[in-house]
């Protein structure tokens, strides 16, 4: 039988629907680790108290004094759970909802896998609460990526998995090394996944076990029978996702060319539906224009005050 499973959760100005979520959460888990990246003191307050209500030591809480990042608090809660002599860790976002079966579902995937050893992460079936179906997941397909909607109830060779709703296999994460913390947002999970696959691990997901997920921000345009999903990131959001995208190229464009190439059409893809839908265009494109030049030359970690201001100066105004 498998040992316990925790999971981590990192929160950022979480919604009243976070708290209410825990005990779902806690019902499933052997413990809880929440990570919380300088949100505002009430809401620390709040997750004192929320944790509180729990039997003692199911809900262990780490304050960060400012937000270093995704990656920064994902590698904080993965030598948590090394720590404290776990093997596998799930993740959660604070805006997931879980099936009230995933855990048990992961676990039965998990234990029937033929190569559980070579098993970096298990990834659920994520059900996108926007569209209210199953998005699909990207398998490899010779020189392309392709997306499918699979109905087994494992399903090997997945290219690339979200951190949400993960079972992460701890062992595995030391070899790897730690979450790229330069990245700072966006590409982080990409990066991992890809890294784990460079080194011959394997990324599967258990189809029966659902997580009800937004991803992102996207807001649903319709022209004619065709339907559009613009993000609206925010313009540093932009920046970030093109400056660790070009880090990204330099690393696995020429080992992942399907990777790349299909990264590369989302890309163009979402640039479009920007321009077509989104506001503040101006500062988008210019966001992402310096994100493309930092990356290059790798200028990485948090956005610099000086880039902030050249790409949203209205807010520092």
């Amino acid at each position: 039988m498998m040992p316990p499973i925790p999971a981590l959760v990192i929160t950022y100005h979480p919604t009243p629907e976070f708290f209410a979520r825990l005990p779902l959460w806690i019902g499933q888990l052997d413990r809880l680790l929440i990570v919380d990246n300088a949100s505002a003191p009430e809401t620390r307050r709040r997750l004192e108290q929320a944790s509180a209500q729990f039997e003692a030591g199911r809900v262990h809480l780490l304050f960060n004094p400012q937000n270093q990042g995704v990656a920064f608090a994902l590698n904080q809660g993965f030598r948590w759970a090394l720590d404290h002599g776990y093997e596998h860790l799930m993740v959660l976002d604070q805006d997931s909802r879980p099936a009230s079966n995933l855990t048990r579902q992961l676990l039965h995937v998990y234990e029937t896998h033929p190569r559980r050893e070579r098993l970096a992460i298990l990834a659920p079936r994520i059900q996108d609460d926007l569209t209210g179906e199953p998005a699909p997941l990207l398998k490899w397909s010779g020189l392309l990526l392709r997306k499918e909607q699979p109905r087994a109830e494992a399903t090997q060779d997945v290219a690339l998995a979200i951190t949400s709703g993960s079972l992460n296999n701890l062992s595995i994460y030391k070899h790897l090394g730690p979450f790229r913390e330069d990245f700072f947002i966006d590409y982080v999970d990409t990066e991992y996944c890809l890294r784990a696959q460079r080194q011959g691990y394997q990324i599967a997901a258990a189809w029966n076990g659902i997580l009800h997920h937004r991803l992102g921000n996207q807001q649903k345009r319709q022209i004619g029978r065709l339907t559009l999903r613009p993000t609206f990131h925010s313009p540093v959001r932009w920046y970030y996702i093109h400056r660790n995208r070009m880090a990204m190229y330099g690393m696995y464009a020429l080992r992942f060319p399907q990777w790349a190439i299909y990264d590369f059409s989302v890309g163009i893809y979402a640039f479009l539906k920007m321009l077509m839908y989104e506001d503040r265009k101006r500062q988008k494109i210019k966001a992402a224009a310096l994100g493309i030049f930092d990356g290059i030359l790798r200028r990485m970690g948090p956005i610099s005050p000086h880039r902030r201001a050249q790409i949203e100066p209205e807010e520092l105004a």
